[in-house]
């Protein structure tokens, strides 16, 4: 079937199991993203292909072509990506790095994905819309398909109904509450601190208006456009500075929260002595990939960096206190999942019996005539049509209703990878599958 669920796969780069470097690798700029998707999909033969990248994660959910594996698929994609970095890649990159996924595991880790469960804050807010954005952009671009539409719709449902049906989405945290617990802390001990956002997108929004909610220290916001700036720096009683200004020196700060779409470090060993305050600690959080800060800041004792590794450790904590509510989350996820599978089975099986449904459909038409005829004949049109309406409607489920219990029976069996529907016949009274 061109369509069948076996040939769903995922390939999943998530930091923990992958480095940051890695992770970085396997970013595909924004400018560039579409371009380079499309030659993905062309290169590999995938009918559908929808590319997830946010600051903790890269996933490629694709509809892979029959026989296909999703090993081979991943190496071939380590090849494209390593290749350009030229042995630059310093961290450790094994095949453990990347979790594969076809079928129905691709299914189960696409709805725990878009639920948060498997984030690196289980419950944060923000992966539902990051992964709405990405289908949208697949679609808008042509890359997605039918098949993996049904799948993100089924994924949306699942995430929604976690968060209304469990405590996951009562207490909302994201990458940017982690960010908020070491600068309350620096806060709380240094009041009279100056902070500095960099980059224009959600994450510097939300964590200007976390900030600002709780404190009153003095916000610089600086962007290479300094236009994108202004109006959050209005908002949130802040100063706009255009970047290459801020990277001078004329405003120091004490700590800075940095996200920007830079394929290159903005901040380097030399430019931080500009930053930084005479005689000052400086406390920088790295939320961006590739990374905002080079490699060498981190040596420096004058500067404390915490990047997207660092802030997953952090997140431990918030994994161990969810632990009962996951389980209850991943009740729902479960229960969805079989849900979707035994409907798009029965979708794909319901084909092979439209032809007894025509031959069953005319049998009654015609038994119905020779009833009015002989022995209903003082009905009226109108109740011959209610008849006729309820009657078609009893010959439809009894003819659609074995496709649905053989989808019941072969996705309790999980068999649904093995499924090949080349066609249904019968072996003496059974209907069999092959």
């Amino acid at each position: 079937m061109a369509n069948h669920i076996s040939r769903i796969g995922c390939i999943s780069i998530k930091i923990g199991p992958a480095s940051l470097e890695l992770l970085e690798a396997f970013n595909i700029p924004e400018a560039d993203r579409e371009q380079n998707l499309r030659q993905i999909k062309e290169d590999f033969q995938l009918d559908g292909l929808i590319y997830i990248a946010t600051c903790n994660r890269v996933e490629f959910v694709m509809l892979m072509p029959v026989g296909q594996m999703v090993a081979d698929i991943r190496n071939a994609l380590l090849d494209r990506f390593l290749q350009k970095q030229q042995g630059k890649l310093r961290g450790r990159v094994e095949p453990d790095c990347f979790r594969l996924h076809t079928g129905r595991s691709a299914v189960r880790h696409i709805f725990r994905v878009a639920s948060s469960l498997d984030s690196v804050v289980v419950g944060e807010a923000q992966i539902l819309g990051q992964i709405k954005d990405a289908h949208r952009a697949a679609i808008s671009a042509g890359l997605s398909n039918a098949l993996l539409d049904r799948v993100m719709a089924a994924a949306f449902k699942t995430a929604k109904q976690v968060r209304t049906e469990t405590d996951l989405g009562k207490k909302p945290v994201s990458m940017a509450s982690l960010v908020m617990q070491k600068i309350d802390q620096l806060l709380y001990e240094s009041p009279q601190m100056t902070i500095g956002i960099v980059g224009s997108g959600p994450m510097t929004a939300k964590l200007a208006q976390i900030i600002r909610k709780r404190h009153n220290n003095k916000i610089f916001f600086a962007n290479r456009t300094l236009s994108k700036v202004e109006k959050m720096a209005a908002q949130f009683q802040g100063v706009a500075v255009a970047l290459d200004v801020f990277l001078t020196g004329k405003y120091p700060v004490d700590i800075i929260v940095s996200s920007t779409s830079s394929e290159s470090p903005i901040f380097n060993d030399s430019n931080i002595n500009n930053i930084i305050p005479d005689g000052h600690k400086l406390y920088a959080f790295d939320m961006a990939i590739p990374r905002d800060f080079s490699a060498d800041v981190n040596e420096r004792e004058d500067v404390e960096v915490w990047d997207i590794e660092g802030l997953n450790e952090l997140s431990r904590q918030n994994r161990r206190d969810r632990f009962r509510i996951a389980d209850k989350a991943h009740r729902i996820v479960e229960e969805q999942l079989i849900g979707y599978m035994k409907k798009e089975i029965a979708n794909m099986i319901s084909p092979f019996f439209h032809s007894t449904l025509s031959e069953t459909s005319a049998q009654a038409a015609t038994g119905l005539e020779e009833l009015f005829k002989k022995k209903l004949e003082h009905l009226s049109e109108e109740d011959r049509e209610v008849i006729k309406y309820w009657s078609q409607k009893l010959v439809n489920k009894a003819c659609f209703s074995p496709a649905q219990l053989l989808a019941e029976q072969i996705v309790d069996a999980e068999l649904e990878d093995n499924l090949e529907l080349t066609g249904l016949f019968l072996n003496g009274d059974r209907l069999t599958v092959s």
